[in-house]
C-alpha cells in the first residue's frame, strides 16, 4: 500500500499529537519509501528484531519503544554503541522504522485498554495521562488478581507485588510500562490496587504506606501486548493491502529468576 496511506492509518490508531514532549514516536528512519508492501511489528528493536525483519522481507519495522528518545539522541552514530550498530544494519538493508510509543500508550484502544480488555476490567475511565481505572469482572482478593495478571501477561519475569493478600478489591487503576510516577493518581481515584510495569524502590516504599496495593508486572510484562494490539489493528483497517508480520521476541532483558 502507499506509504502515505499506512501512516495516516497509524496515526489514526495513535495520533501522534498525544504523545509526550519528551518522546520521539512517528518515523525513526525514513528512505522515502512510497509503497510498503510488509511491515514488522516489534515492541522495541535488537539485534534479533532487526535480522527476523530481514529475514522476512519486511520493508518497515513498526515499534513500541522508539530508536532514540528526544532526551537521548545522539550527536554522532558509531560502530561501538549496540543500538547504533542496529540502525546501521537497518540502513543496509533499507527497511525503514515507525514508532508509537506514548501515545499508542493513551490511544483509545492502545495498550492500557487492551490490558483491561484481556483481565475482563469493566467500566473503565481514563483519568489521567492514559491511566484507566475500572472494576474487576467479578469480586476477587488481591491474590486472585494477582494470579490473573500473572496468567495473562504470560508469567512476566520480575513480576512483584505489595499489599494484604486477602484485600478485596473493588477498582483497579492501571497504567503499562515505566508508570510508577502515577501511582499516587492511582491512589487518589480510590483505587484499591495499582497495576505497572515498574515500582521504583523509594516509590514503592511510600506506595507500601498507604491503603493501595500494587503490582509491578515487568515494564516488558505490561507492554509485550502492544505486539498482538497493534497487529490486529493494523489488519483491520488496512484491509489486506499490506502483509503483518508479528515479532514473537517479547524483548525480556532477563534469562534467570530466582
Amino acid at each position: 500500500m502507499r506509504k502515505t496511506e499506512l501512516l495516516k492509518i497509524l496515526n489514526k490508531i495513535a495520533p501522534l499529537e498525544l504523545a509526550d514532549d519528551w518522546d520521539n514516536c512517528g518515523m525513526q528512519l525514513d528512505f522515502g519509501k512510497t509503497e510498503i508492501d510488509k511491515v514488522f511489528v516489534a515492541m522495541e528493536l535488537s539485534g534479533s528484531v532487526v535480522e527476523a525483519a530481514k529475514q522476512c522481507g519486511a520493508d518497515m519495522i513498526i515499534t513500541h519503544h522508539p530508536i532514540f528518545l528526544k532526551s537521548f539522541a545522539p550527536v554522532k552514530l558509531t560502530a561501538a554503541n549496540v543500538n547504533h550498530r542496529n540502525v546501521f544494519e537497518l540502513i543496509r538493508s533499507g527497511i525503514e522504522v515507525y514508532s508509537s510509543h506514548t501515545c499508542f500508550d493513551i490511544a483509545q484502544g492502545g495498550n492500557n485498554d487492551y490490558l483491561c480488555g484481556m483481565l475482563g476490567i469493566k467500566d473503565v475511565e481514563v483519568i489521567d495521562y492514559g491511566l484507566r481505572v475500572g472494576r474487576p469482572a467479578k469480586p476477587t482478593t488481591l491474590a486472585e488478581f494477582e494470579k490473573q495478571v500473572f496468567e495473562v501477561l504470560g508469567k512476566p519475569a520480575g513480576f512483584v507485588a505489595s499489599g494484604d493478600p486477602d484485600k478485596k478489591i473493588n477498582k483497579i487503576a492501571l497504567c503499562t510500562g515505566g508508570a510508577d510516577d502515577f501511582w499516587e493518581t492511582a491512589l487518589a481515584s480510590g483505587a484499591d490496587v495499582y497495576l505497572t510495569g515498574e515500582m521504583e524502590h523509594h516509590k514503592a516504599i511510600l506506595a507500601r504506606q498507604t491503603d493501595m496495593a500494587f503490582i509491578a508486572a515487568g515494564h516488558a510484562g505490561t507492554e509485550w501486548i502492544f505486539v498482538p494490539n497493534m497487529a490486529e489493528q493494523l489488519k483491520s483497517l488496512c484491509k489486506g493491502q499490506l502483509e503483518v508480520i508479528s515479532s514473537t521476541d517479547h524483548q525480556v532483558p532477563y534469562d534467570r529468576a530466582y
